[in-house]
């Protein structure tokens, strides 16, 4: 009950504040509010939990060497009408130091990175959810010494470079590609947009499982081997041999035949990535569930909606009546998760 008081404590203050776009920091029951992305990252120590409005905001290029959760107001255009993009123009690196932080619902112009050098690229349990960014790179010098790393429901489109980062679980986005990794990496129910060039580079004795993926050039799996492959819808005849392995894959499925709406080429919103109902990837997953970003027991949530209550309609009156009320309209939708 605890909890549910302080989310709709710090809801009442993003709706309140959100008009004049500020940042509120909540550490346990303690909350600050601040005007400035930089006044409110400034302010930041371990354990804070920053909201973020809707909005564009220039961060530049910023390092995190502490646990904060950083929590926007969403990115996709559709269900954000309310309250606003929230876009953060430049790159966000994390340090040494930033275990278990996060990083949910904002449309990030730049790249999600892991150190400047090799002392300081030891980041564990790093969370990117829900977002749209150019690219995530998960180390400064390879070999990358980051681990349990979870990237789940973005939109990547740039691609994901690993540095041969351990214990990584790639789920459920839409990315362009996906290369340098060596074992003990889960890629599953993904779309991989790369047509042509080297799609999956250097990759060794990692599991692709339930993705769909729209290779259809010369450079499948690039410098790569021992790869297992379960049950992914590929656009090209794929074929496996040792000591690469594949079963259960759909072959030779014509890209027209495999989404609701998508041509090809870059992401766009005016896509739709659900299978269509004639695709054979329905059903058809190693869980029984769809192959694709829709499948799982917990599929890509619409509109990559943030965990946190999400407001829905907010009609604020310009001007206040005679007896000096304003007239403020919100409506807020609970989010499951």
């Amino acid at each position: 009950m605890k909890k549910i008081l302080i989310s709709m404590v710090m809801l009442a203050l993003s709706i309140s504040l959100s008009a004049q776009g500020r940042f509120v920091i909540q550490n346990g029951e303690n909350s600050q509010v601040y005007t400035t992305f930089p006044s409110a990252f400034a302010a930041l120590v371990d354990g804070d939990t920053l909201y973020i409005p809707g909005g564009t905001y220039v961060i530049g290029d910023i390092n995190i060497d502490k646990k904060v959760v950083f929590i926007g107001a969403g990115h996709y255009p559709a269900y954000t009408s309310a309250s606003g993009q929230t876009i953060l123009q430049g790159n966000i690196r994390y340090l040494t130091g930033s275990d278990y932080s996060r990083l949910e619902g904002v449309h990030l112009t730049g790249s999600v990175l892991i150190g400047t050098n090799a002392s300081n690229q030891n980041v564990n349990f790093l969370t990117i959810s829900r977002c749209n960014l150019n690219g995530i790179k998960l180390f400064a010098s390879n070999p990358a010494t980051a681990q349990n790393i979870h990237i789940t429901e973005n939109v990547i489109r740039g691609a994901i470079d690993g540095g041969n980062a351990q214990q990584v679980l790639i789920e459920k986005n839409i990315v362009t590609n996906i290369y340098v990794f060596n074992n003990n990496v889960v890629i599953s129910n993904n779309i991989v947009l790369q047509v042509n060039s080297d799609t999956f580079q250097q990759i060794h004795s990692c599991l692709f499982q339930n993705n769909v993926i729209l290779h259809n050039g010369s450079y499948f799996l690039y410098n790569s081997s021992s790869n297992t492959f379960l049950n992914n819808l590929f656009v090209k005849a794929i074929t496996f041999a040792a000591p690469d392995y594949g079963s259960g894959n759909i072959i030779s499925q014509p890209l027209a035949s495999i989404f609701v709406n998508y041509p090809g080429g870059a992401f766009s919103y005016d896509f739709d990535f659900h299978l269509q109902e004639t695709s054979p990837g329905n059903d058809a997953g190693t869980d029984g569930f769809d192959i694709g970003i829709y499948g799982t027991a917990v599929p890509y949530k619409e509109g990559a909606v943030p965990f946190n209550p999400h407001i829905t309609l907010q009609q604020i009156s310009p001007t206040t009546d005679a007896q000096g009320n304003l007239e403020v309209e919100v409506q807020v939708s609970a989010q499951e998760r």
